[in-house]
């Protein structure tokens, strides 16, 4: 496979820009603004069910529609009829959640997001073991997690003036702008993909084409990986499903956090939220780019270890400090780690998934970040507001769930200690 220009891996990752800008807006700043609407008494419980719901959505979704797409045979290639219908998806499915009136329709409004979100998300990824050479694989993967980040601070950050402006000039309508922002997005980057980083519409740019299986035969092994035979792949698997699962702790609950524990009222604290991940966002857009670029010369076990140690130090001082500047300071150092793990993890995947099954693997693969983010969410669910309750304490269940979430950021490091080093110079 030839090397392809930096513009083409840039535009590339521009729909993964979309898509976490999107969930960014959605979760937590979204989703804690209608459940503290809907359900005031349980926010979180409510919150991490309807998150760990949607989850097991998009576990069930990402791997069924990469069999379709690995073996799809269009005039717009493998990829392309999936990113444009899950795109319109999404901006549906959005406008339907902020305008939930009752819990049942904010729980159909996740569920069809997870479903659409997911239908995008999987055949967009496999675009990068698809057309990069596994030479440039990290440096993809790191604008793969540039574009994360940013979005992560951008999404963090609009979602925070909206909800902390716009709701209070314009009532409950102003949410609605937290969904027209992300549909015109999705729509311009969709167009950009569609004209200069869409597969050739024989077998996909270099790619090996699907196996040879119907589609019924895939779809009976859709979810299957031998983990005895792909040990690498197993040993990714469970370092993902800590690691993710420690951050989504984290970050899912933080905002209540800082209303119910330091004391801070709701748009405060969504306005200190965004600020936060703006803060945070140009040391992490170099830490990725520098990690993805280190990693192809010295491997990528050495920067994924390194991403546990750090983000299980920033965790560890966030359960002890109390202002809001020990708290941005704590969330620096996690998101440190943070910042590397999205560009090296996701480097890794693509190194070791089959060429012939890309779209399916991947989308097994998402499995992991969905089980990580499914158990933080069902268990801040079911630990902080019933925990906080039965001890008359405002903050023994969130500090039960971060001193969890910080002995899996540790374990995430230790767990892949009998990974081997691959170099990819």
């Amino acid at each position: 496979m030839k090397k392809i220009s930096f513009g083409r891996m840039f535009v590339i990752s521009l729909l993964g820009f979309a898509l976490t800008f999107s969930s960014n807006i959605q979760d937590p700043p979204l989703m804690t603004f209608k459940t503290r609407q809907l359900a005031p008494d349980l926010p979180n419980t409510v919150m991490g069910l309807l998150g760990f719901v949607g989850l097991l959505v998009a576990m069930a979704v990402q791997p069924i529609v990469g069999v379709f797409s690995d073996r799809a045979r269009t005039r717009l290639g493998r990829r392309l009829p999936f990113i444009i219908g899950g795109a319109v998806l999404i901006a549906m499915s959005l406008f339907l959640l902020v305008a939930a009136p009752t819990l049942w329709v904010l729980l159909l409004g996740v569920i069809l997001i997870q479903f659409s979100s997911n239908i995008l998300q999987g055949p967009w990824q496999a675009l990068i073991p698809d057309l990069v050479p596994e030479s440039q694989r990290g440096m993809a993967s790191s604008l793969k997690g540039v574009m994360d980040i940013v979005a992560l601070v951008v999404g963090g950050l609009t979602a925070g003036k909206i909800l902390s402006a716009g709701v209070d000039k314009w009532g409950d309508n102003g949410v609605y702008f937290a969904a027209a922002v992300p549909t015109v997005v999705f729509f311009v980057f969709v167009i950009f993909t569609a004209i200069w980083a869409r597969e050739e519409t024989d077998a996909g740019s270099g790619s090996a084409p699907a196996a040879n299986k119907t589609v019924g035969e895939a779809l009976k092994g859709a979810f299957y990986v031998n983990f005895r035979e792909n040990k690498v792949f197993g040993w990714w698997f469970a370092n993902r499903i800590l690691f993710w699962g420690s951050f989504i702790a984290i970050n899912t609950f933080l905002i209540n956090y800082m209303v119910d524990v330091i004391g801070m009222e709701q748009t405060a604290a969504q306005n200190f939220y965004g600020n936060l991940k703006m803060i945070l966002g140009g040391a992490l857009i170099i830490l990725a780019l520098l990690s993805g670029w280190l990693s192809d010369r010295i491997g990528r076990k050495p920067i994924m270890l390194a991403s546990g140690f750090v983000s299980f130090a920033g965790a560890l001082f966030l359960l002890f400090v109390r202002s809001e500047a020990f708290i941005t300071v704590a969330g620096a150092v996690i998101g440190m780690g943070i910042g590397a793990f999205i560009t090296v993890s996701w480097a890794l995947a693509t190194d070791i998934v089959p060429a012939n099954e890309t779209a399916r693997y991947l989308g097994i693969a998402n499995i992991a970040t969905c089980i990580g983010s499914g158990v933080a969410r069902l268990l801040g669910g079911v630990l902080i507001d019933p925990i906080n309750k039965a001890l008359g304490s405002s903050s023994s269940g969130y500090l039960l769930l971060f001193a969890l979430a910080t002995l899996c950021f540790l374990t995430s490091a230790l767990i892949i200690l009998p990974l081997p080093n691959k170099r990819n110079a």
